[in-house]
């Protein structure tokens, strides 16, 4: 499980290299980049992560109880 997470935060942090180095190249290329509107993806996936940890904090509280946690 803590190998998925890793996983997890080590493709999300190369996406959001990508991406930025995407941005960076057109900006030097003199290309218009469009604002984005709405919520940021970045802010939508730190949303699901906070989640999806919160939950599986939760599971562990359920089968464990805090004995989990010494």
């Amino acid at each position: 499980m803590k190998f998925f997470f890793a996983l997890l935060i080590f493709a999300f942090l190369g996406w959001l290299m990508v991406r930025l180095l995407i941005q960076r190249l057109r900006i030097m290329r003199g290309d218009i980049v469009p604002e984005q509107k709405g919520p940021h993806t970045v802010t939508i996936v730190c949303v699901a992560l906070v989640v999806l940890y919160a939950l599986m904090i939760l599971y562990r509280l359920s089968t464990e109880g805090f004995s989990a946690f010494h």
